[in-house]
C-alpha cells in the first residue's frame, strides 16, 4: 500500500498536481517514516510550489536517512541558492559532487553559486568541468552553454593601446586585475594545481592577453617549474614588449636562476617603462647586492624610498646592505625607521622581527643610554625609562616616538603615566 501511494505521488507530480502528490507522499510516510526517497520527492513538490523552506526541511530529513543521496544534495543546494543562502548552497553542491564525480549538473550549479559569491576562478573551473562531462555524455547543448558561461566570466581582452577589444561575448563581471589577483590568492592558499588549471583556461580563451601568461608564469614559479615560468614571461613580452610587469617578473626569475646580468637587463627595461614601481628598484637592488655592487644597490633602495617614504621593506633592504659594508650606524637608523612604520601600522609581528634584526648587529656597535631625565628627584621616572629602553632594544628614538604619539592621543598626564602606558602596550603586544 505504501508503495502504491508513492507511485501515485510520482504520477501526480509529473502531471503538475503537486498538492495531490504531497498528500500521497504523506500517506506513504505514515507507515514508513524513514523512507528517504519519499522525503526527497515531497521536497521537490514543495519546491515547485515555491515553498522553499519546507522543501529544504524535507531534503534535510531525506539526507538524515540517506547521507549519500547526491540528487538530494543537489536539490537542497538549488533551494538554498534560491533563498540566497550561498555558503549553504556551495556546501551542498560540493557534497553532491563527492557523491557523484561525473554529475555534470552539480558542477554547472556550482559554477552559478561561485559566481554569486564572486569566486570567479572557481566558477570558471566548475563550468569547464561541467562542459567536459556534458560533452562526454554527448550533450552538446549543455556543454556549449557551460563553455559560454565560463568565457563570460573571463576578463575582457585589452589591445596594446589599452582599449577593450570588442567581442560578442558578454562583458566580464570583474576587472582583469581582480580576476588574476584571485588566481594568485588561490595559489597562495595552497591550491597551485587548481590555480594553474584556471590560468591555463585564461590563456586558452584569451591567447593574446599578456596578463594571463604573466599570472600563469608567477604560479609556475611558485610551483618550482622555472622553465615553464620563463616561457610564459617571455611569451608575454613577445605579445606586448611594453608590459613592464612581465619584465619585472622575468627579472626576479632570472635572479633566482643566478642569471644576474639577465635580471638587471629585465629590470632596466621595466624601469624604463614604469619608473614609479618601487618594487622593481628593490628587486634590482637585491641583484646588485648579489653582484657585490653595493653602492649601486643602495642607490636603488634610495630611489625606492623616494617613491614611497612609508615602505618599510626599502629601509630594511638598505639596512642589510649597509651592514655588508659595515656602515652599522646607518643600518641601525634604517631599521629604526622600518620598526617605527610597522609600529604605526600596528603590525607587531613585523615590528618584533625588525627589532630582532636590529639585535643581530647591535652587538657590533656601542649602545647609547636613554637621554637622562631632567627630574633627578623622581627615581621612579628613571626606572621606567630604563625599562622601556630595554623593551625597544636600546633604540630610544622608537621609544620617544611612542611617547609623543601617546601624548597627542591622550594629553594631560604626567611623564610617569606615559612611560608606564607605553611599556604596558609593548608588553601586551608581545
Amino acid at each position: 500500500m505504501n508503495q502504491d501511494y508513492y507511485q501515485q505521488g510520482l504520477v501526480k507530480a509529473k502531471a503538475g498536481d503537486n498538492r495531490g502528490a504531497i498528500a500521497d507522499f504523506d500517506f506513504a510516510l505514515i507507515a514508513t517514516p524513514e523512507w528517504a526517497e519519499v522525503y526527497y520527492r515531497r521536497g521537490l513538490a514543495y519546491f515547485d510550489l515555491g515553498e522553499l523552506v519546507t522543501a529544504v526541511a524535507d531534503y534535510t530529513q531525506a539526507l538524515t536517512f540517506d547521507a549519500h543521496h547526491k540528487d538530494c544534495y543537489y536539490a537542497r543546494a538549488l533551494a538554498r541558492l534560491t533563498l540566497k543562502n550561498f555558503p549553504g548552497a556551495l556546501e551542498d553542491v560540493d557534497r553532491s559532487i563527492l557523491s557523484g564525480r561525473d554529475y555534470a549538473p552539480a558542477y554547472q550549479l556550482k559554477g552559478l553559486i561561485c559566481k554569486k559569491l564572486t569566486q570567479y576562478p572557481a566558477a570558471i573551473a566548475a563550468y569547464k568541468i561541467a562542459a567536459n562531462l556534458y560533452l562526454a555524455q554527448q550533450d552538446s547543448i549543455n556543454s556549449r552553454q557551460c563553455l559560454e558561461l565560463a568565457q563570460s566570466l573571463q576578463p575582457k581582452p585589452i589591445d596594446h593601446s589599452g582599449s577593450p577589444i570588442s567581442t560578442i561575448a558578454p562583458l566580464p563581471l570583474i576587472t582583469s586585475e581582480q580576476f588574476y589577483t584571485q588566481l594568485l590568492e588561490q595559489g597562495e592558499r595552497g591550491d597551485l594545481p587548481g590555480a594553474i588549471d584556471n590560468a591555463n583556461w585564461a590563456v586558452k580563451t584569451s591567447p593574446n592577453d599578456v596578463r594571463s601568461y604573466t599570472c600563469r608564469g608567477i604560479l609556475y614559479l611558485k610551483q618550482g617549474d622555472r622553465s615553464a615560468a620563463l616561457a610564459d614571461f617571455s611569451r608575454a613580452i613577445q605579445i606586448d614588449p611594453e608590459f613592464h610587469v612581465a619584465y619585472r617578473s622575468r627579472g626576479k626569475l632570472r635572479d633566482k636562476m643566478g642569471d644576474y646580468r639577465g635580471a638587471i637587463l629585465d629590470f632596466d627595461r621595466a624601469i624604463a617603462l614604469n619608473s614609479q614601481d618601487l618594487f622593481i628598484y628593490l628587486a634590482r637592488g637585491n641583484v646588485r647586492v648579489s653582484l657585490n655592487d653595493y653602492n649601486a644597490a643602495i642607490a636603488d633602495f634610495d630611489r625606492a624610498i623616494e617613491i614611497d617614504l612609508q615602505e618599510p621593506l626599502a629601509y630594511i633592504h638598505r639596512a642589510k646592505t649597509y651592514t655588508k659594508i659595515e656602515e652599522l650606524e646607518r643600518a641601525i637608523a634604517d631599521y629604526q625607521i622600518a620598526a617605527n612604520i610597522y609600529l604605526e601600522r600596528q603590525n607587531l609581528p613585523k615590528y618584533q622581527e625588525t627589532l630582532t634584526q636590529l639585535q643581530q648587529i647591535q652587538r657590533s656597535t656601542p649602545k647609547s643610554s636613554p637621554p637622562p631625565t631632567t627630574d633627578r628627584s623622581r627615581p621612579q621616572n628613571e626606572a621606567l625609562r630604563q625599562r622601556l629602553f630595554v623593551l625597544v632594544s636600546g633604540h630610544w628614538g622608537i621609544a620617544q616616538r611612542l611617547i609623543d604619539r601617546l601624548k597627542e592621543d591622550e594629553p594631560g598626564y604626567d611623564e610617569d603615566w606615559y612611560l608606564d602606558r607605553v611599556i604596558d602596550n609593548l608588553e601586551r603586544g608581545r
